[in-house]
């Protein structure tokens, strides 16, 4: 029987049992807010209770958390709450959703009968609840839009209760009469127009109403526009900052920090004020005046926007900058490394100072240093600035770097091919009997020789660009040398075919003449005769007579050359010299094939010179001790030798100074000052004796030939010193690897950067190898050893 019964029981237990745990509304009690979470402030609600005390009618504020599940909406949730409560027909449900911060109404049905409607109590939620709502001061809100709605309904109840005509208390019609005169004809005019008068001033007042409301609509729109730049204003947090950054940045964030207040303290009242203007002209109906104020309002608050985003921006960016420094600042550091150990290898490779490239590799370290100041001094945009600048030199010298290969074979090897090929070409042409008009074509392979020169220095100096410019001015010189020959070699061969028989009377005629000695041929006539001899070309028949004319023209060409060689490659002219008065009057019955091997001998050994002289060779130093004397031996016999010596010992000192220049020597030993001096002062009493109106040719002689004497002092000097201080520099950056593992080692090192310092290039170098002997043990081959070696790859083209 027990069992039965409990069996009912769990059956009723289970079919009948209701949820009775869900409360799905707060429990209504006797306050006039209802906050169960204590979400409101105590006080804030006790001054919203007696306020709401002073004011008619019955009101139910009640504070949730969420609205949700059991409505959607705010408004659907103080529906619900309403019916739950059982409110009377004049009270007012609101509801707060503290999820949402959103408001719902429920007004009662004598509400709704004296006009509370859904669009009434939206629009008033809109335009007094919502500015409180986005300053978290939701009780000022709703106690505004309950006084508000209060005051909207009690107009339209005072409007409702108007008296009405009432229509039992209207007079009876008269009975129409053909006799009679209606109402309309008794009352006099002025009722009329008093009743005109009357309705235009209920339209103005309506349309003042309309355009009134519509007004402050606008009102609300900027003071919730200024609203929302406040707080946004107020979210710049630039005081937190300031405590924290320091030097330039900290004056930085001070600047900022003072924009900041300018913003609220200034511009800020002065929309606050433009619109208290609009509403109290819209007040005293000054509708235009209300909505120029209000444009003014709106300009201000844009010209507060645009200052606000800029002030944010610089913010931004100096925040930026500090984090990016930490960064890019040891970046720069590694690149820079990087791109100064590349540029060391090529000049050590290529034997070439790179003067342009080193001079932006120290801009780039100057701006390292100004970096570290402006961190030190925290001023992190300029920083960053500098660092930006840096990565950008630090770019194109990386570019610079990878094109220098290809510049270096372009500069010692192509160009230099493509000349030799272009005056052995001259040659045989000319040796073929064409007439190439010497001035024009010696004036053009000038140029060319200059344009491969110019760009020889320019890639020493690291002219990037300015190798390419001169390299392609080259090639356009090479395509216009080469135009200008078959131009003339087609139309000579033209004149040729076409005028034979005048050729041979001319031959026939000119073997009349008298012959002249070869020292006649070799003056100033010589070149017009070969010129109109050769506008006349000889026939076979005059082949032995040709023969001689190629010869006077050999021997023209080869003195031309040897001025050029004087004049633009010193060192080979030095090396391999041939004076016009040294020429024995037997070599005048040379064949020009004798000659030709010898202008190619020393075009060779200039090239050799020219690109060994970053380490000159023992052999060659020993060759060029045994020319320069017979250089020295020059004897002057007219004044224009004289000149032509003065300027060629100038030119040659001009050019050993720029040699110097461009080795980055620390410093100029006294020997070599003291010959400069001593050189300077013997060309000057050459200059003096020469400005004389008569002076002795003997004794200009005699200061040449000393001046010809200290000349080649220097150079041999200078040559000495550039490569002393080159292979001693070499020598210690090879052993300075060894420094740490020998004590002995470091003192030689030591010593030798001391004599490096003084000067005293060979003693370094000598200190240099003793160290480096004291680790390999063995002694460098000569001309085998590291320093040769990477002389030797940069010089093979």
């Amino acid at each position: 029987m027990n069992k039965t019964l409990i069996l009912l029981s769990l059956a009723g237990f289970l079919c009948f049992s209701q949820t009775v745990w869900a409360a799905p509304f707060p429990v209504k009690t006797a306050d006039v807010v209802q906050d169960e979470n204590k979400s409101l402030n105590e006080t804030d609600v006790k001054d919203f209770t007696e306020t709401l005390k002073q004011i008619q009618g019955e009101y139910k504020v009640v504070v949730v958390d969420s609205t949700e599940p059991e409505a959607k909406t705010a408004d659907e949730y103080a529906q619900k709450l309403y019916d739950n409560y059982n409110l009377s027909d004049e009270a007012l449900m609101i509801v707060l959703d503290m999820n949402t911060q959103e408001l719902g109404v429920y007004a009662g049905p004598a509400l709704q009968e004296k006009g509370a409607s859904a669009q009434l109590i939206d629009e008033k939620i809109e335009s007094f609840y919502e500015p409180y709502r986005a300053q978290k001061e939701y009780l000022k809100g709703v106690q505004l839009f309950i006084t508000e709605l209060n005051n909207e309904l009690g107009k339209q109840t005072s409007a409702a209760s108007t008296p009405a005509a009432n229509p039992e208390q209207q007079p009876q019609q008269p009975e129409a009469s053909s006799n009679s005169h209606s109402l309309w004809s008794i009352l006099p005019w002025w009722l009329y127009l008093i009743g005109l008068a009357f309705i235009v001033l209920l339209l103005a007042v309506m349309y003042a109403f309309v355009r009134r409301r519509q007004i402050f609509a606008e009102v609300d729109e900027v003071e919730d526009w200024k609203d929302e730049l406040v707080e946004k204003i107020n979210l710049l947090q630039i005081e937190k900052s300031l405590r924290r950054a320091r030097g330039a940045t900290e004056e930085k964030y001070i600047k900022l920090a003072n924009r900041k207040e300018d913003l609220l303290r200034v511009k800020i009242p002065d929309v606050e004020m433009a619109i208290l203007d609009a509403e109290e002209a819209c007040d005293r109906f000054r509708f235009q005046l209300a909505v120029e104020i209000l444009d003014e309002a709106r300009d201000l608050l844009t010209e507060v926007e645009a200052e606000f985003a800029e002030l944010k921006d610089e913010a931004g960016n100096v925040v930026q900058a500090k984090n990016e420094n930490k960064v890019v600042v040891p970046e720069l550091g590694r690149l820079f490394e990087t791109v100064e150990r590349k540029l060391s290898n090529i000049r050590l490779e290529y034997g070439l100072p790179f003067h342009e490239l080193k001079q932006k590799l120290d801009v780039v370290e100057k701006y390292r240093q100004d970096i570290k100041r402006a961190l030190a001094d925290g001023d992190e945009v300029a920083a960053l600035e500098m660092t930006e600048q840096a990565q950008s030199i630090l770019g194109q010298l990386g570019q610079a770097m990878e094109q220098i290969p290809e510049l270096v074979a372009l500069v010692h090897k192509t160009m230099p091919e493509k000349f030799k090929q272009l005056e052995q070409e001259v040659t045989e042409v000319t040796s073929e009997g064409y007439d190439l008009n010497e001035t024009s074509i010696d004036s053009a392979l000038l140029q060319a020789k200059q344009l491969v020169t110019a760009a020889q220095n320019a890639l020493e100096e690291g002219g990037i660009e300015l190798v390419k410019t001169h390299a392609k001015a080259f090639d356009v010189q090479l395509e216009t040398l080469y135009g200008m020959m078959e131009k003339r070699m087609l139309v000579q061969g033209e004149v040729a075919a076409t005028s034979a028989y005048e050729t041979a009377e001319l031959a026939s005629g000119q073997n009349d003449e008298p012959e002249k000695d070869e020292q006649t041929v070799l003056t100033a006539d010589a070149e017009p005769q070969a010129d109109a001899h050769w506008e006349n070309p000889p026939l076979a028949a005059q082949q032995s007579e040709t023969e001689d004319l190629g010869i006077i023209k050999q021997k023209a060409a080869e003195q031309k050359w040897q001025q050029l060689f004087a004049d633009y490659a010193p060192e080979a002219a030095e090396t391999l010299p041939i004076p016009e008065q040294s020429i024995p009057d037997a070599a005048a019955d040379d064949q020009p094939s004798r000659l030709q091997p010898e202008i190619v001998g020393q075009e060779e050994n200039e090239g050799e010179d020219e690109y060994e002289l970053v380490i000159p060779k023992k052999p060659e130093s020993a060759d060029r001790e045994t020319d320069r004397p017979e250089t020295a031996s020059f004897r002057i016999a007219t004044e224009d030798d004289a000149y032509d010596e003065l300027e060629r010992i100038s030119s040659a000192l001009i050019r050993i100074r720029q040699q110097i220049k461009r080795s980055y020597l620390p410093g100029v030993p006294d020997q070599l000052k003291f010959l400069f001096e001593e050189i300077v002062q013997v060309l000057a009493l050459i200059k003096k004796s020469m400005e004389r109106v008569t002076f002795d040719l003997e004794e200009v002689g005699m200061l040449l030939d000393e001046a010809g004497e200290l000349l080649t002092e220097i150079e041999t000097l200078s040559e000495q010193t550039i490569a002393d201080c080159q292979r001693a520099e070499g020598a210690i950056q090879y052993t300075n690897r060894y420094r740490r593992q020998n004590r002995q080692v470091n003192e030689l090192l030591t010593k030798a950067e001391q004599a490096f310092r003084q000067l005293l290039f060979r003693e370094a170098l000598q200190l240099a190898e003793e160290a480096r002997l004291v680790i390999e043990g063995e002694p460098e081959e000569p001309e085998r050893g590291w320093i040769l070696r990477k002389k030797k790859k940069g010089t093979k083209y």
